[in-house]
């Protein structure tokens, strides 16, 4: 009867560690699935940003432009919601880790979501920023909202007919923060 027992209790102390190896492969395989979706990088939105960039001149420029109304210009066309939701790729940042709306074309929407480059150390450096998620602004960043194929007609009738991104990158958005200038 003994031996019974035991047999019975190892079998049982057996079935629970395959058993408990498993939950532990499925929470590792839900944890990898996890960090899949998370995006590399998370939108800290332009008020962080400007902390920093208010004092090169960087921020106090680009709040004169378009981009710092971009979805203002948007909520006066009055339009339904669901058409508000198809405006948000183009003027809208994007949503910060915390769920928090960043509205406008804000720094982000063109130089990348800035968690893991905001520290002034890797942006004093700029091939460690750009490793960390700093995007330069190309032709491309610039039409994927600036072409007129993609814009509604009837709301951007007055879009021009092609993005001219050298006469654009020469009048610039902002000003460049004092250390590129002296470049």
């Amino acid at each position: 009867m003994f031996k019974k027992l035991v047999i019975i209790l190892t079998a049982c102390l057996f079935a629970m560690g395959v058993f408990t190896l498993a939950l532990a492969d499925d929470k590792k395989a839900e944890k990898a699935e996890k960090k899949e979706e998370k995006p590399a990088h998370d939108y800290i939105g332009a008020k962080k940003c400007s902390m920093c960039h208010k004092k090169d001149g960087t921020a106090p420029s680009w709040e004169k432009t378009l981009h710092a109304n971009a979805w203002e210009n948007v909520d006066t066309l009055k339009l339904a919601d669901e058409k508000k939701e198809a405006c948000k790729s183009c003027h809208a940042t994007g949503v910060t880790a915390k769920g928090d709306f960043l509205p406008h074309v804000q720094c982000e929407a063109c130089h990348g979501p800035g968690s893991d480059y905001k520290g002034m150390k890797i942006m004093k450096n700029r091939e460690l920023a750009i490793k960390n998620g700093l995007i330069i602004p190309d032709e491309e960043s610039c039409t994927s909202c600036h072409d007129k194929s993609k814009a509604p007609e009837k709301f951007h009738a007055d879009m021009p007919e092609k993005f001219d991104f050298e006469k654009m990158k020469a009048k610039g958005i902002h000003d460049l923060p004092s250390q590129e200038k002296k470049k």
